[in-house]
């Protein structure tokens, strides 16, 4: 009888491990359009994502390189009606009963692989009216990080000019030193002046002065994206095509079809911090 009832609380304990680890995983889709899926684990004060793969391979991504934090869906099939929602600068988060929250997720902290492992999981989130909210992982559906990049995903030109109009509110796009490429979700022609107005510093070392305004530092960064170009300086791409300045200039013509990326020029990345905030618009 005393066997029987260790083996029932052995299968307990088991099947809960087993539903607390379910609940925490989740589809991670990054800015550049790739995806893996892992536990996630923490989510800490500077801006580092957790997310444990496998026994070997614990992802730690930048947050700002982060688009979407998907529990339920693998990040596909996502309804329009989300997707518009979650092109502003705002995070948004959904929750399991329905509801929805704007704001800021602030950190992801205590769970297994965490650094306060006694602690349950929970998700913080800070709403726009100054409120700091906390979850547990089985209450948060999605979390979209900002600016999600509808038309890569959905790839149609319409959707594409659906969410530009969404882009002429300044601050609508958070440039993140730390962070990659951005996607602006416009899809630009070959030729066609985009205007952007700019404002923010990023810093790019350890070294307090080593700050930057949207046209750069005077020194260069070889393993840049533009190697040649004021380091710290605004930057764009469309598609995958060579990058070209932007800087401070009001205008710039586009070399190529496509949607556009926004950067910052810079080779590492890790010691950075700050942002630009850019506001992207049709014509000059």
């Amino acid at each position: 009888m005393f066997q029987r009832s260790v083996c029932a609380l052995t299968a307990l304990f088991l099947s809960l491990g087993a539903f607390a680890a379910a609940q925490d995983r989740a589809t991670v889709q990054m800015r550049d359009g790739s995806k893996f899926e892992g536990r996630i684990e923490e989510l800490t004060a500077n801006g580092e994502l957790f997310v444990r793969v496998s026994l070997h391979d614990q992802r730690r991504v930048p947050v700002t390189s982060v688009a979407l934090i998907d529990k339920v869906g693998g990040a596909s099939g996502l309804p329009d009606t989300e997707l518009r929602e979650a092109a502003g600068s705002q995070h948004l988060l959904l929750l399991t009963n329905g509801s929805s929250v704007k704001g800021h997720l602030v950190a992801i902290r205590g769970g297994e692989g965490s650094a306060n492992e006694n602690m349950p999981r929970t998700y913080v989130f800070r709403a726009n009216d100054g409120r700091e909210l906390a979850y547990g992982p089985e209450q948060v559906s999605r979390v979209y990080l900002g600016t999600y990049p509808f038309a890569a995903i959905s790839g149609g030109v319409s959707a594409a000019n659906d969410l530009a109009a969404g882009l002429d509110v300044p601050g609508a796009l958070h440039i993140a030193a730390r962070g990659g490429w951005v996607n602006t979700g416009l899809r630009v022609r070959k030729g066609e002046w985009i205007s952007f107005s700019t404002s923010g510093q990023v810093q790019l070392s350890d070294n307090g002065a080593d700050r930057a305004g949207a046209a750069g530092t005077p020194r260069i960064a070889p393993g840049a994206p533009l190697p040649n170009a004021n380091a710290g300086a605004l930057i764009g791409r469309v598609g995958n095509s060579q990058p070209f300045g932007i800087g401070d200039q009001v205008a710039v013509p586009m070399p190529f079809d496509g949607i556009l990326y926004l950067a910052v020029n810079d080779d590492e990345r890790s010691d950075n911090a700050g942002e630009f905030i850019v506001s992207v618009r049709r014509g000059r």
